[in-house]
């Protein structure tokens, strides 16, 4: 399991995703630029930012707490490039943001959503793609969950290439109750109908 003082949780042949540090300044001025690019204000909507210290508040209160109450296993994480095969840590690179969310049924859901934001010049290499297999992975061997759910707006073809070619199936788009009504294109991991009925997919 990843620690403060091994932040790694997964890395792949390019990749590191590792944990955000809130007593970091390259984290929350990087947090900062990647979540108030033209490419995430269209997928998520404002950002809630307005400055890096916004970013440094939000990674100490809520980020800081999905990682306490999950045991770092559960939360936003960083997704940083290696510049070579054997760079540690430190000499990485940040390209964008990975992220395994949880509710509480049963307003919540059963397993976690993928949710992946990379910087517009890095976008068109397969990063994402490649992170959110072995994020998935991991969750689905490391931490045991009986699947991963992802979701995205019916017109973002680019999420929504992504989230099928890490292996989720479209389920169809749905009002979905959790997110008050919004409606959303629907990915799940196979055998997760128990999962799809909490979420009104299935009614």
């Amino acid at each position: 399991m990843p620690t403060p003082s091994s932040p790694i949780l997964t890395t792949t042949s390019r990749l590191y995703i590792s944990l955000l540090d809130p007593t970091n300044p390259r984290h929350s001025t990087f947090l900062f630029h990647c979540w108030t690019t033209p490419d995430f204000t269209t997928s998520c909507g404002p950002s809630a930012f307005k400055t890096p210290a916004d970013a440094t508040q939000f990674l100490t209160t809520r980020v800081q707490t999905l990682y306490n109450t999950s045991n770092y296993t559960r939360g936003i994480f960083l997704l940083s490039l290696r510049p070579h095969p054997a760079a540690t840590l430190q000499e990485s690179v940040p390209i964008g943001t990975m992220s395994l969310m949880q509710g509480t049924p049963p307003d919540g859901y059963l397993c976690p959503d993928l949710g992946f934001v990379v910087l517009p010049e890095q976008s068109g290499r397969g990063y994402a793609t490649e992170a959110g297999r072995a994020l998935v992975a991991y969750a689905c061997e490391e931490l045991g969950v009986a699947g991963v759910f992802g979701f995205c707006e019916m017109g973002n073809a680019r999420s929504r290439r992504v989230l099928e070619k890490i292996g989720l199936e479209f389920r169809g788009e749905k009002e979905l109750r959790v997110f008050g009504g919004k409606r959303s294109a629907v990915y799940a991991l196979s055998g997760m109908e128990r999962d799809l009925r909490i979420y009104g997919v299935d009614d």
